[in-house]
């Protein structure tokens, strides 16, 4: 694996523009912006079939882990499952609600894969994932014989045709006050599910409404199938949270709750102990010594959020990159053990590999300066050579 510096593409902002990737500007910590034109990561053809067979026997491992949890009704307390979930949670999956994405976070070095969690219910990134880095591959010059692991947007479209009969009606929804990068990834997959040939419209999660018997739109419509942009765990905490199992069906599952959350790591870790894919991971102890470095994460958190570093059991104190937010704090946490990995060209790269339903599609890469991949980290995008 290589960090390229390659000629910066003629009008490429308005590029980005065109497809609806209009926070490709974001401003970072670093004083640069989230999209990184110019810089690529090059990969093998042999390197990237390591990694999508990496993604697709990681995603069987978790599915293993949710059955069991499920048939055995042990929920681990560390989960901190409300009991008010479960119920759904194993209807949801004795009913075989189909997923329709999700993206593991993985460190790596060119020769070795660890995941570091699994983004199953709301991962951002989409966008830039599928459309706009496959544009920079069509119009960047200089590279021969390139390709790029990204069936991404095409896989989508295929996964929504096999999800609802064709004109089926699906409603798409986000927080309000959610930021322009939630709101662009949501308008993408309701791009695609337009493609599909599904009718599709666009809500905040503050509007739904309740009839008695349904959920339902702002026009007092039925919301049959609803897309939500927003974490399961919020949702039960909603006022409607105690109509949730009415005949919507929720896309994600409800059963993916399991999955979303960081104690699924420790599971792994004591189902599947010293698998060469998965990091050492047990719930956070205080009376344990931690010998060596470790991290500490909560089990429900998004873009390096609350992250802090451990070492010889002594706190360091918050991950660089990391920020705080007291919603991710109310949960449990787990200890990861941390995983050293190259600096290319000092910067610290973490790949997101994309399940469309049960299939690994595509590639992605964040990169940043500092220990945690955050909210302000780049987007650099990817080729691979044969």
């Amino acid at each position: 694996m290589k960090r390229i510096q390659l000629p910066i593409r003629n009008n490429w902002q308005q590029q980005h523009q065109d497809i609806g990737f209009d926070y490709y500007n974001l401003p970072s910590e670093d004083g640069s912006i989230y999209w990184s034109e110019g810089i690529a990561y090059e990969f093998t053809l042999k390197q990237i079939e390591h990694l999508e067979d990496a993604a697709n026997e990681l995603h069987q491992m978790c599915l293993h882990i949710v059955k069991h949890m499920i048939q055995s009704g042990d929920y681990p307390a560390y989960f901190q499952i409300p009991s008010a979930a479960l119920s759904t949670i194993e209807q949801s999956w004795k009913q075989q609600a189909a997923m329709l994405y999700g993206r593991f976070d993985f460190a790596y070095d060119g020769h070795n894969i660890k995941m570091l969690e699994y983004n199953a219910d709301t991962p951002t990134g989409l966008l830039e994932a599928s459309v706009a880095q496959w544009r920079w591959l069509e119009q960047v010059e200089q590279i021969k014989h390139r390709d790029q692991f990204n069936s991404i947007h095409e896989d989508l479209i295929a996964r929504w045709k096999t999800l609802y009969p064709n004109a089926a009606h699906i409603h798409f929804a986000a927080c309000y006050e959610a930021g322009r990068e939630d709101w662009g990834n949501l308008e993408y997959l309701m791009d695609t599910a337009y493609q599909a040939g599904l009718n599709v419209s666009e809500m905040s999660i503050e509007n739904i409404g309740w009839d008695g018997r349904n959920f339902v739109d702002l026009n007092n419509h039925t919301i049959a199938h609803l897309f939500k942009l927003y974490p399961w765990e919020w949702l039960w905490e909603e006022k409607f949270a105690q109509y949730l199992p009415a005949t919507t069906q929720w896309i994600e599952p409800c059963w993916k709750m399991l999955l979303s959350n960081k104690a699924i790591l420790i599971e792994l870790w004591k189902h599947f102990p010293r698998h060469p894919l998965l990091v050492a991971t047990y719930p956070f102890n205080q009376q344990q010594h931690y010998q060596g470095k470790w991290v500490k994460k909560p089990i429900l958190a998004r873009e390096g959020a609350n992250i802090q570093i451990f070492e010889n059991n002594q706190n360091l104190g918050a991950a660089s990159g990391s920020f705080y937010f007291a919603d991710y704090a109310k949960s449990g946490h787990v200890m990861q053990q941390w995983i050293e990995t190259p600096l290319y060209q000092g910067m610290l790269p973490t790949l997101g590999l994309w399940m469309i339903g049960d299939e690994c599609s595509g590639l992605s890469i964040r990169e940043d300066r500092y220990q945690v991949i955050g909210n302000d980290a780049h987007f650099a995008a990817h080729y691979f050579i044969e």
